[in-house]
């Protein structure tokens, strides 16, 4: 990380998911794992005052979820790897939109990336005001997804990739308040002409069906849940609750809940520092037979519970 008068400079590889959780915990963000494998990701931004252009890589699948920061809109440019946004399959040339203040609930596939460009509400409203376009910007607020065939989706694309990659070959090369202008302007002309996502995957219901299966896991996990007793305590079959997440994370309630507990024991074991400790920490992220833990464990995460909690050893 760099910084001088004018931004802030940002450039992390092989972030460990514990390394990434805990830079994204200041954006109300957090990501679980969801694919057995060593996870890894990449982080790159520049930081104005007013707006920031960023970019993000993940190796295997992953889901978000979060509150976008209030005051500002975010617009994010995704490669073609599978990724569901809210409700939505999202679409080769997608433009997805955060909105200040929304909901982020995303699930993608291994070696997603993603190009964002950040700008404060009251710099993207005074430069809709001088293109004459403040009544579009109102409206985008109901929008999740457009979609384009302009060419000029690729070529944003690529400026903030390029724009990036400047500025880390050369940290004293000066990007001004000119390039967030003529950036936004081409932004809300391509935006101005896309049309909005109609390929939903799922209803808003479903959604609030599974957060809160999520929660009542969490928020039970020491306790011997099963399928049976969650989908009793949300009121709904159990078909209901599989077919939910086989279609939102393409697997089991049962596998999802492991995921979980997975992730819950992972997070546990990088904030402590003494061996004596695994046994609780499995205890208390829902495991009783440490044996088939330690089996799980390494599987998912590639690594021994021990090498988590000592990385260094």
């Amino acid at each position: 990380m760099r910084q001088n008068n004018n931004f802030e400079l940002v450039n992390l590889n092989n972030l460990s998911l514990f390394e990434f959780n805990r830079i994204i915990e200041a954006w109300n963000l957090n990501f679980i794992q969801l694919r057995s494998g060593k996870f890894s990701a990449k982080l790159s931004q520049i930081i104005y005052p007013d707006f920031q252009l960023g970019y993000a890589k993940f190796n295997t699948a992953v889901k978000q979820e979060g509150l976008s920061p209030e005051g500002v809109w975010t617009f994010a440019f995704v490669n073609d790897i599978k990724i569901h946004w809210r409700n939505y399959r999202v679409e080769p040339n997608s433009i997805i939109i955060y909105a200040p203040g929304s909901e982020i609930n995303a699930v993608s596939e291994a070696n997603f990336e993603v190009m964002t460009f950040s700008i404060s509400e009251y710099y993207l409203l005074e430069i809709a005001k001088q293109e004459g376009v403040e009544s579009f910007i109102e409206s985008l607020k109901t929008i999740e997804i457009l979609v384009s065939k302009d060419s000029q989706w690729t070529e944003l694309r690529n400026t903030i990739f390029y724009e990036i990659n400047i500025q880390l070959q050369d940290p004293n090369n000066k990007n001004d308040a000119s390039f967030k202008e003529s950036f936004t302007i081409k932004l809300l002309g391509l935006l101005r002409n896309a049309t909005v996502s109609t390929k939903k995957v799922s209803g808003k219901k479903r959604l609030k069906l599974l957060h809160n299966a999520e929660q009542y896991i969490l928020q039970n996990i020491t306790e011997p849940n099963t399928v049976v007793t969650i989908a009793s305590f949300l009121k709904v079959s159990e078909r209901t609750l599989l077919y939910a997440f086989r279609n939102r994370f393409d697997m089991s309630s049962k596998a999802y809940m492991l995921v979980l507990k997975l992730n819950h024991a992972h997070h546990r074991l990088h904030q402590e520092n003494n061996t004596r400790f695994i046994s609780s920490i499995v205890k208390d992220s829902g495991f009783w037979h440490m044996g088939q833990f330690y089996k799980d464990y390494k599987k998912f995460f590639g690594e021994l519970p021990s090498k988590t909690l000592n990385p260094n050893k």
